[in-house]
């Protein structure tokens, strides 16, 4: 098991992070660790493996986020993951991230880590179909973790996409075999990215030719 140390000398020697990001970092896995025993936040069996399993998970996303985006959403957050750790990591540099997921026990949580972080981060306690006749608006760059189906991503986030919008899906051993049966728009072009912390996961790459 990587440990919180040596997760932390990868962080800092891969990521260009200043001191006040990583004590950001330390400050949400206190929240998640004190939290996740009220609510079922992450897996129980990753518990003991947070840093590595997901934070150090989330953050390998910045290496395929357009230097120059300027919004983010993050679909079906749950804990944040990966877009509260992304939140932090572009904090104070005037992005716009969005956190969408309909579970308002998790919300809550979320709402509690950013106060304690003090990061600026836009949380949304609903499902992302019910969003935009509201609240209309495009975003950069579109993230998902273990949240739906490729097709369903694509179908739900389709009204926040335009066309220079990337899509970041984090997905596991079964990514290819998925990919095939998905109704992928032959305008779209997939890339897979070799997931940094497990193996046989990708990071899809998804965005207009």
């Amino acid at each position: 098991m990587t440990s919180r140390e040596e997760v932390i000398n990868i962080i800092e020697k891969n990521y260009d992070v200043s001191r006040e990001t990583i004590s950001k970092l330390d400050i949400y896995a206190q929240c998640l660790t004190e939290w996740q025993s009220k609510f079922n936040l992450i897996g129980k069996s990753t518990v003991n493996s947070l840093w590595h399993r997901h934070i150090l998970d989330s953050l390998q996303l910045v290496n395929s986020i357009p230097k120059d985006f300027q919004s983010l959403m993050d679909i079906g957050t749950g804990a944040g993951l990966p877009g509260f750790i992304i939140a932090i990591y572009y904090d104070r540099s005037g992005k716009d991230i969005y956190l969408v997921d309909s579970n308002k026990k998790k919300c809550t949580f979320l709402n509690y880590a950013a106060s304690k972080c003090m990061v600026d981060v836009k949380i949304i306690p609903q499902r992302v179909q019910d969003i935009y006749v509201n609240h209309p608006f495009k975003v950069d760059v579109i993230t998902a973790r273990a949240f739906a189906s490729i097709d369903s991503i694509l179908s739900l986030s389709h009204p926040y996409a335009h066309k220079k919008t990337k899509y970041l899906l984090q997905k596991g051993i079964k990514a290819k075999s998925e990919l095939t049966k998905a109704k992928i728009s032959s305008k779209l072009r997939v890339e897979f990215i070799n997931s940094i912390t497990q193996e046989n996961s990708y990071i899809l790459n998804i965005e207009r030719k």
